[in-house]
């Protein structure tokens, strides 16, 4: 019998993977569960600083009477979504709300009006907080997908 009637079979080694790599998988994957959670109280918690931000609803600034301690008295002319211009006696300047009002750059007389601002520049920091952790734990999750990845080619080769 020639070669030709048989049939060869190529076979190539199947690596299996090591126990140390099933292991770092199953930490791979409990990590990223761990995130999963995570990243789910994270946009709880935005949903809810979201609903009290409309809970508080939206005060005009335009009109409102100020004070700088450089410029003195002065009158919010305009208000650009969170950016205002305050007209001194002098000069107009720009300023970022609610920060400035709630950090007293700008006093105001009013207690109530104080008090709003105050409140919405703790929900805008709250925001900005959680809004990092949101994305902190998105880029963890991204970075351990990668080595899974790395892992899984590794141990296949």
């Amino acid at each position: 019998m020639g070669l030709e009637n048989k049939e060869t079979e190529v076979k190539t080694p199947v690596k299996r993977q090591t126990k140390k790599t099933r292991e770092m998988l199953e930490e791979y994957a409990r990590q990223i569960e761990e995130l999963e959670k995570q990243h789910e109280d994270y946009q709880k918690q935005m949903d809810d600083l979201k609903q009290q931000t409309v809970a508080l609803g939206n005060m005009d600034a335009v009109g409102l009477k100020v004070i700088h301690k450089k410029f003195g008295e002065g009158e919010i002319i305009t208000q650009d979504g969170k950016y205002i211009d305050v007209k001194f006696a002098d000069v107009v300047k720009k300023f970022v709300l609610p920060g400035a009002i709630a950090d007293r750059y700008l006093k105001v007389e009013d207690e109530n009006t104080l008090d709003y601002y105050i409140k919405r520049n703790d929900i805008h920091n709250k925001k900005i907080k959680v809004h990092m952790q949101l994305r902190s734990a998105e880029f963890a999750k991204d970075r351990i997908q990668d080595s899974i990845e790395k892992l899984n080619e590794k141990s296949s080769k």
